[in-house]
């Protein structure tokens, strides 16, 4: 998952009193979690994090301690398990549309070529073909042939008359445009690594690029395959430090959401002030 909502405000209400180690240290752990769709572990929280000296290693442990739930030797938080598992439901959701659609248009392609009539090419009862060295049956269809018009041909030239209007070939991007959602939901099918955040910036990119272009590259024919282009070749957000390969979110020990926020409200009451961002 690299795209998660962060609340400004949610999160200063929250975690407003923490340094700036603090605060590095809670963001990096919340980048990591999202990211590895994973809980750490204390060690694996002091590594994801780069922590080296004392005040860094400090930092880590205070936000685990205030911000997180130990569970099973793990780090938890029931708001990012919350939003991974709604993630997790709206891609399959996605995928599941998309197949539907599909299917779809294969279904109805099928219908199309069942009802088209396939096509005959028979000749004529009783044609015989004519020979280079068969003659007209009288004079009056030498006449005829003697008489008849020569056949039109072609000037080449006339295709270049400059009087002559061309067909247009294309056109240009709206300039109201904005990103239809079906091409969002594509976008995000075919690159979710993007994710939504993502996708609406590659839309930003895309309507100015094409706004700002001149001559006749400004112009085409199918905009909607120039957008899917242009989302196949857009750069995947990268990270400072790269992350090591995830591990599936099923192998999370399994925390009831309703639990830790009775638990975080029982040590509230109890005077251990305790954070769920």
């Amino acid at each position: 998952m690299h795209y998660f909502k962060r609340n400004i405000g949610d999160y200063h209400k929250k975690a407003g009193r923490l340094t700036m180690t603090e605060h590095g240290a809670y963001t990096l752990l919340l980048d990591a979690c999202y990211d590895r769709e994973r809980f750490p572990t204390m060690e694996e929280a002091i590594d994801w994090c780069w922590a080296r000296s004392q005040e860094e290693i400090a930092a880590v442990t205070f936000v685990l301690s205030k911000f997180f739930d130990l569970v099973d030797g793990r780090y938890v938080q029931a708001r990012i398990q919350d939003e991974i598992n709604a993630y997790h439901a709206m891609a399959l959701k996605n995928k599941e549309i998309a197949e539907a659609r599909e299917e779809a248009k294969r279904t109805k392609r099928a219908q199309e070529d069942t009802k088209r009539a396939p096509d005959v090419h028979e000749p004529a009862p009783n044609q015989e073909p004519l020979t280079t060295n068969q003659e007209p049956e009288d004079q009056d269809q030498k006449i005829c042939a003697a008489t008849a018009a020569p056949a039109q041909v072609e000037d080449p030239k006339a295709s270049h008359d400059p009087d002559q209007p061309k067909a247009s070939k294309g056109t240009r991007l709206a300039k109201e445009w904005m990103l239809p959602e079906v091409w969002r939901t594509w976008a995000l099918e075919n690159r979710p690594e993007l994710g939504a955040a993502g996708i609406d910036l590659e839309a930003d990119k895309f309507r100015d690029h094409w706004h700002a272009a001149t001559g006749a590259k400004a112009t085409k024919a199918d905009w909607l395959a120039t957008w899917r282009n242009w989302v196949r070749n857009a750069n995947a957000p990268r990270n400072v430090h790269a992350f090591p390969p995830k591990s599936a979110f099923t192998n999370l020990p399994q925390v009831n959401a309703a639990e830790l926020r009775a638990r975080a409200a029982e040590n509230e009451r109890l005077g251990v002030r305790r954070a769920n961002f």
